[in-house]
């Protein structure tokens, strides 16, 4: 059974080594590129719990293109991997967890061919995302009585099938990508209900922003709740 975080961070390595990117999840090598003399060059690494990587139990242990780094007791906890990865400024990406708000499509959804509007789908994930925030006590109206606020940069939307009558219920996914500087990237599906259909698969990136609306590092306390949200049970 897979019990693991996963932690992606790159690894500065000697000039002198090919630079090789590892496919996630696999074990197979892309096509490597040549890069410029004399610049600086990193691996993925990624850090496995217990036995996803098929070694035994009880360690953490850290695996880059050409080998394998110290293990790492298994005994240590989330908030110290937090803590690991907040000191090498390493980016944290969790294992998969989902939250999830059911919907159901309106009258004023659909458009002339009977069908929820393309346009419609992001309001979706907005409202989903909301929800979200709220629910960790960080409302929009909550931000902005900070004189902080909160914006949305980067929506990517692939469309598999429509949702297509009124009433049709629906379910909006959200998923944790990562936390990095100002940015937290997200994951979101959208699921028709009953049977579970994909109807969008959607990536979005949100930046923080200070009171003079510059771009600032994700503020500490939506960091913590984001992440102890997310963390695996």
């Amino acid at each position: 059974m897979r019990n693991w975080i996963r932690v992606d961070f790159p690894i500065p390595v000697d000039d002198d080594e090919p630079s090789v990117s590892l496919a996630p999840n696999t074990s197979c090598h892309p096509q490597h590129a040549g890069s410029a003399a004399g610049s600086r060059r990193s691996h993925l690494a990624v850090l496995h719990v217990g036995h996803s990587d098929g070694r035994r139990a009880g360690a953490l242990y850290a695996t880059t293109n050409h080998r394998p780094l110290e293990a790492i007791p298994a005994s240590l906890s989330l908030r110290s991997l937090k803590a690991i990865a907040a000191r090498t400024s390493f980016p944290m990406k969790l294992a998969r967890k989902f939250f999830e708000l059911e919907m159901t499509v309106q009258d004023c959804d659909l458009d002339q061919y009977g069908v929820v509007n393309n346009t419609v789908y992001p309001s979706y994930i907005e409202r989903a995302r909301e929800e979200l925030m709220s629910g960790l006590g960080m409302s929009r109206t909550s931000i902005a009585c900070t004189g902080n606020a909160m914006a949305l940069t980067e929506l990517n939307i692939k469309y598999f099938t429509p949702l297509i009558k009124r009433g049709e219920k629906f379910v909006v996914r959200l998923s944790l990508g990562r936390i990095k500087g100002a940015r937290i990237s997200a994951e979101q599906f959208i699921e028709r209900l009953p049977d579970r259909k994909l109807v969008v698969e959607s990536t979005a990136t949100i930046i923080c922003f200070n009171r003079k609306h510059r771009p600032t590092r994700v503020w500490p306390e939506l960091s913590s709740k984001l992440l102890d949200y997310f963390q695996e049970d």
